[in-house]
């Protein structure tokens, strides 16, 4: 087990994407002594089982830019932080029903506003990127820009150069309670903080509660399969399809794809995200191959090669956490990005060192993600009708 320092200028509690990348920016900084604590070891919680997905089809202003910004460090990672991040570019294409194109256009429109490379396709321009796609009955949106990272890489990657910033990164040591002076006590002993960034995703709200703050944040099972393509079938772009089969799917090494639900049917569900479910569901990877078997023909002659769950983070609106917890001037969380915030992480880290380090966060405004808009009944809506998560 490490052995803590009595006393740091900054404590980060959780040592996936989030937390990592909080605990670079902060070092990067020059913010002092940075500890970053991890209950197990770095990327071993829900990271490890995110797709990755790096998109930027987002229905909020604020989302666009943070995903913006986390596309571009990602494909610059090498420059940024000193390893791969194992980018690769897919290119990704959005669908929607019919009667909601207006809504798409919109949401395109906000992305450019904001700089991303996004714009309205149609069934023969769909065809040309990929006549396997169909198209015909739905309106669709590109991306080509997008991709998928390694999700360990970039944690790791984080981690790693968090410590020759000057962090200490402190695996096997879980927090166990926070205190709103900052004292923060773990399994290898007390630490006197002062700044604490709470980034543990679901084991956030227990950290935060006898602080007075209830996150509500629950976890919900997540489950993602593994499907082998029929040999010789070259990648296809990602798809994110936001009608009835609510499914997503990202190429990643030959001859596979990741799949997933955009909308999870057990999301109401919670699991214990110390004992996540082995695999998946046989219903939910039924439903899968339907949905992906009617949106890319010639793959169903491929199969399924493994399953796993993951846990999102889910807060009642979708979005994640931000900012000064109410009441504890020195405590700040990031956490409930509910299954869509490795895109944003590296934003995340950006904002929290600014907002640690300067007292306010300029890169971006996050009065939209405040801790307590549940309290003030000002939760995060989808501005354009389908939500865009995932």
């Amino acid at each position: 087990m490490a052995q803590l320092p009595p006393t740091a200028d900054a404590v980060v509690v959780g040592g996936g994407v989030m937390g990592a990348a909080i605990a670079f920016h902060l070092a990067a900084r020059g913010g002092g002594s940075v500890v970053l604590l991890e209950r197990a070891a770095v990327c071993s919680g829900p990271t490890r089982h995110s797709t990755a997905i790096v998109r930027l089809h987002y229905t909020q202003p604020l989302l666009v830019r943070m995903a913006l910004h986390g596309l571009r460090t990602y494909r610059r990672f090498e420059d940024a932080v000193g390893s791969s991040s194992g980018f690769a570019r897919t290119g990704m294409l959005f669908g929607v029903a019919p009667e909601e194109r207006a809504m798409l256009e919109q949401n395109v429109a906000v992305g450019r506003s904001e700089g991303a490379e996004t714009f309205v396709v149609d069934a023969e321009q769909v065809a040309e990127l990929d006549p396997r796609i169909v198209a015909d009955d739905l309106a669709f949106c590109f991306e080509p820009e997008a991709g998928r990272c390694d999700p360990y890489l970039v944690t790791a990657g984080f981690a790693a150069a968090a410590r020759r910033a000057g962090a200490s990164v402190a695996e096997g040591v879980r927090a166990t309670a926070v205190s709103a002076d900052g004292t923060v006590d773990t399994t290898a002993g007390r630490i006197a903080a002062g700044a604490v960034v709470v980034a543990a995703g679901v084991w956030s709200r227990p950290l935060l509660a006898p602080l007075g703050y209830d996150l509500p944040v629950h976890a919900a099972p997540a489950e993602v399969g593994r499907y082998r393509l029929p040999d010789g079938f070259t990648p296809p772009p990602a798809v994110a399809d936001f009608s009835g089969p609510q499914l997503y799917f990202c190429p990643v090494e030959p001859g596979f794809l990741e799949v997933g639900s955009l909308a999870p049917a057990h999301a109401d569900e919670t699991v214990d995200p110390d004992v996540p479910p082995e695999g998946a569901r046989a219903d939910t990877l039924d439903a899968y191959a339907r949905a992906l078997r009617l949106r890319l023909r010639g793959s169903n002659g491929g199969h399924w090669r493994g399953a796993w769950t993951g846990v999102y983070d889910v807060t009642p609106d979708w979005e994640p956490t931000i900012g000064r917890v109410p009441g504890c001037d020195g405590v700040h969380v990031a956490a409930g990005f509910s299954g869509h915030g490795f895109k944003l992480a590296p934003a995340v880290g950006t904002a929290l060192a600014e907002l640690v380090l300067d007292g306010a966060s300029r890169t971006f405004d996050l009065d939209l993600l405040a801790p307590d808009r549940f309290e003030r009944g000002a939760l995060v809506g989808a501005r354009y009708g389908y939500s865009v998560l995932g």
